[in-house]
């Protein structure tokens, strides 16, 4: 038999539907979700605010520190060193290829200032300096020091010399410098005789040029 009439349940009835939950308990949960979600919110950039203000301290404090100051190095050697000559002397013989000549040494400013060595400008001449090197000055002081000049080979030197040169390797706790010397006065004129006698002797010297 067929017909049309409402659809019954299984126990015969009203049809079975779940029935909708009130709508104000879903409200409520929404509600207490959004108030944790907006606590956490605000403790995270209340802590990433706080985090960006420490680092901006930081900076600022960096950027406004007075740098400390670096420590002067004082002068350069060569700047507050000077020789002045004093006297030749020439050797008698043996020691007929020798000369000594005096000068002194001063240090006007700065820290102690070591001579390391000093060196003719002539390459057949050689030199010793006494007392030995190393050999420090301090400042305000001089000291008295004596060349002692021997000819290696004759060929090439200028027997009659203008304007000899010194060069002197210079320590401070600056630097180390190698400086040329030129001396005028009495040195060139001590050390053309020198040369004279060495190279070019008289026939009362009695020597040949080596």
């Amino acid at each position: 038999m067929s017909g049309i009439g409402p659809v019954e349940g299984p126990g015969g009835g009203a049809p079975s539907v779940n029935p909708p939950l009130p709508s104000g308990r879903w409200a409520h949960h929404w509600q207490v979700r959004r108030a944790a979600l907006s606590v956490r919110g605000r403790r995270t950039l209340t802590a990433a605010t706080a985090a960006l203000a420490a680092i901006a301290v930081v900076s600022l404090g960096h950027a406004l520190r007075t740098p400390e100051p670096v420590p002067d190095p004082g002068p350069w050697p060569a700047q507050v060193t000077y020789i002045a000559y004093e006297s030749g002397r020439l050797q008698p013989k043996p020691a007929v290829g020798s000369g000594e000549f005096g000068f002194v040494v001063s240090v006007r400013d700065g820290t102690p200032v070591t001579i390391l060595s000093v060196t003719p400008s002539f390459e057949g001449l050689g030199a010793e300096i006494g007392p030995s090197v190393p050999l420090t000055v301090k400042q305000g002081t001089s000291r008295h020091i004596t060349i002692k000049m021997f000819v290696r080979k004759c060929s090439g030197l200028p027997l009659d010399v203008d304007l000899p040169v010194l060069d002197v390797t210079l320590r401070n706790t600056r630097a180390i410098q190698n400086q040329s010397f030129i001396f005028g006065g009495g040195y060139p004129r001590d050390l053309s005789a020198f040369l004279h006698r060495i190279c070019r002797p008289t026939p009362a010297d009695g020597s040949s040029a080596p």
